[in-house]
């Protein structure tokens, strides 16, 4: 299965827009699992949200994290999906620092959602 196949996740219930494009199988499998937990109010890949980080060549870069989400008990959370083969490498350990100290400055929460496709 490919990972990098992208598509639209259609109709939604519990995104603002009547579509989400994904970019990955990851993503359209965490869309899925966002729109069954009953834990999640709201949530979007269309969020606008933008957070400064440093590659390995201290070069300023924006990342753009995967879903914006809103649960039933008020929490928020970034969240980004990530297959585990990918968790230990440079960029993603950079990314990752930079959105848990963004979220933290926020009161927001910063999860790493591992999903795998074996």
């Amino acid at each position: 299965m490919a990972i990098s196949k992208r598509g639209i996740f259609e109709n939604p219930t519990k995104s603002p827009w009547n579509f989400e494009r994904y970019d990955s199988e990851l993503e359209r499998r965490a869309m899925e699992y966002l729109e069954r937990d009953p834990s999640v109010a709201k949530w979007m890949k269309r969020h606008g949200v933008s957070i400064p980080w440093m590659d390995s060549q201290k070069r300023q870069r924006r990342y753009k994290p995967d879903f914006l989400v809103e649960y039933t008990d008020g929490r928020i959370a970034i969240i980004e999906v990530k297959d585990p083969s990918r968790l230990d490498t440079d960029e993603v350990k950079r990314k990752r620092s930079a959105a848990e100290l963004w979220c933290k400055q926020r009161g927001i929460e910063y999860v790493v959602l591992t999903v795998s496709l074996r």
